[in-house]
Formats: structure tokens, C-alpha cells, sequence
């Protein structure tokens, strides 16, 4: 008798902890399903980079597209704790911003909150330095240009929505340039020599 009532409890331990372990399961599924995302870019080209980044602007996964098309793009975001994140395609000309965000384990995509920056044009002639950006909000555009990593110029752009600039260099001084045009909170360097 004693065995028997024995046997029957060890079976009523290993259904309960069968049962407890299927219902952990089912919810560590849920919330795997609950943090993956599909999302979609339209005209996207070999080459262009695809980014997720945290709110404070750290890469946390990036790749450079394969192949040109519309892309569909299935992320599982699990690992990531609650909080504000961004999936970016970066095109040549511009970014396009997918905010989402994740909160007591549900992901969220902001689709009102979608935008696009567009990042500036810089290209260089003999002595002359030209930079054009589209600012469909206005912010303020810094323009760094330095000769020999050493500052030569600098200027805050404010309230322009299109930036055209010539900036002359003086002839007589070759050798290596860069220049530095930040806006949006990111910035963008080009090289080049005289």
C-alpha cells in the first residue's frame, strides 16, 4: 500500500512539473513572439547598411543589404530590454527612420513617429568645398572643415530647410581636408586632398 501511494505521488510531482515547464515554455514563447517585428523598405540597394540602435544612438546590430528591392526584414528582438529603438536604412542620400519601442515585454511600432533625413551632399572642385543638405525641419547644421586635422573653419547654420554652400580654399595649400557636417545628432566626414 505504501509503495503504491508513493508511486502515485512521485507521478502527481512529475505531471505537475511537466505542466509548470509547459506553461514557462508558452510564455517564454509569447514573449519571443511579442518582441519580433516585421518591417519593410521600399527601394532598397545593394550596399545600403541596415541598423538597430538603441535610444542613445548605439549600433546594436548592423548589415549591408545583398541584394536591391523592396525589403522585408523579420527581427527578434528578446535579448533587448524595455526601451526606445530605432531600425535604420541607410541610403545613399538618406536615412529612413523606424522607431519602436518595447514595454513590459511587448514591442511596439511607432509608424507615426517614421522619419527621414536626408544627409548632406559634400563635394570638392580644384580649391572650392560644396555642401548641399535638405533640413525639412530646419535644425541647425554645423559645418567643420579642417586641413591637415587642424580646424580652418567653422559655421552654425539655423533655419535654412535647403543648405547650399560654396566654401573657397586657398590655392597654395595642399594636402588632406576633411570636412564635418552634423545635424540631427549625426554627423558626416568626407576626405579629400588639394
Amino acid at each position: 500500500m505504501m509503495k503504491t501511494i508513493n508511486k502515485i505521488t512521485l507521478v502527481v510531482l512529475m505531471l505537475s512539473t511537466t505542466l509548470s515547464y509547459a506553461g514557462k515554455k508558452e510564455k517564454d514563447n509569447a514573449k519571443a513572439f511579442a518582441k519580433s517585428i516585421l518591417v519593410e523598405f521600399v527601394n532598397a540597394k545593394k550596399g545600403q547598411k541596415l541598423l538597430v540602435k538603441n535610444e542613445h544612438g548605439l549600433i546594436l546590430h548592423s548589415e549591408t543589404l545583398k541584394n536591391s528591392g523592396d525589403l522585408s526584414k523579420a527581427f527578434n528582438l528578446n535579448q533587448l530590454e524595455d526601451g526606445k529603438y530605432t531600425i535604420e536604412l541607410e541610403k545613399d542620400y538618406e536615412i529612413i527612420i523606424k522607431p519602436v519601442e518595447i514595454k513590459n515585454n511587448i514591442l511596439t511600432f511607432l509608424q507615426n513617429k517614421e522619419i527621414k533625413i536626408f544627409k548632406p551632399l559634400v563635394r570638392h572642385n580644384k580649391n572650392k568645398l560644396l555642401i548641399s543638405q535638405l533640413s525639412l525641419s530646419s535644425v541647425p547644421v554645423k559645418v567643420e572643415i579642417f586641413y591637415e586635422d587642424e580646424l580652418i573653419y567653422s559655421e552654425t547654420i539655423n533655419d535654412e530647410k535647403t543648405i547650399n554652400r560654396v566654401y573657397k580654399l586657398q590655392n597654395e595649400q595642399f594636402g588632406n581636408y576633411h570636412a564635418i557636417v552634423k545635424s540631427d545628432n549625426r554627423s558626416y566626414i568626407e576626405y579629400f586632398k588639394l
